[in-house]
């Protein structure tokens, strides 16, 4: 078995164990340990669900999640019901409770716009709702409020990602221009470059972060080094 076929092994049972999704529909293909999904799921929390199971599978470089999202006519609502679901789940979190976050949904498609403090918010905001039945998908047009120089942006990243066990802090270089951070650099693991990424948006100031790390399971050397 190469190691390809291993690995999509590997995916398919991690993808089967996971008690969030029903994994039945969900097709599985990997090259050069860059995985594809495709196939179909009942909501868009399960397609969200399949993306996290594979990410946190060892070998795993990349990740395409081409599922769509097919409701189950009992779970199927009217956009005005999801517009009113949004905004009451967004009132309730305490995170977002003092920002004028907007919501508009067309066909079963929600959009969050608007402006927030951090880019840890702008997250907060669409995990909200996320598990908000009938949502076919989401778009997180929310703007984070600029309020950092770009060297304190960097400083406090590089300092978050030396108190992280699972970051190798040197590997990482950190770039800022404005609110904008650019991560570059090869790390370990998938779930390493999940952590730079999410430690970096939830730093004060940052208002994007541009992944370009690159997953080498070695965490030692890029794919094509010698």
């Amino acid at each position: 078995m190469n190691t390809d076929e291993k690995l999509r092994q590997q995916v398919i049972e991690e993808l089967n164990w996971d008690l969030a999704l029903k994994a039945d529909q969900i097709l599985v293909q990997v090259s050069d340990g860059i995985v594809t999904l495709s196939g179909n799921v009942a909501s868009h929390a399960e397609r969200w669900h399949a993306e996290q199971a594979v990410a946190h599978v060892a070998g795993v470089v990349d990740l395409l999640n081409q599922i769509d999202v097919v409701l189950p006519s009992s779970h199927v609502r009217t956009d005005s019901d999801l517009v009113a679901a949004a905004v009451s789940a967004l009132q309730w979190n305490t995170s977002l409770a003092d920002h004028r976050v907007k919501v508009s949904v067309t066909d079963g498609w929600l959009v969050l716009s608007g402006e927030v403090d951090s880019e840890h918010q702008r997250q907060t905001a669409g995990y909200a709702v996320r598990y908000l039945q009938g949502i076919k998908g989401i778009s997180n047009d929310i703007v984070v409020k600029a309020h950092a120089s770009a060297q304190t942006i960097k400083t406090d990243i590089e300092s978050a990602f030396r108190r992280k066990a699972i970051i190798d802090a040197h590997a990482i270089d950190v770039r800022v221009e404005g609110g904008e951070v650019t991560l570059s650099g090869v790390v370990g693991s998938l779930p390493e470059r999940d952590m730079a990424r999410l430690t970096a948006s939830g730093t004060a100031g940052v208002q994007k972060v541009v992944d370009n790390l690159m997953v080498s399971p070695s965490g030692l050397e890029s794919p094509g080094s010698t």
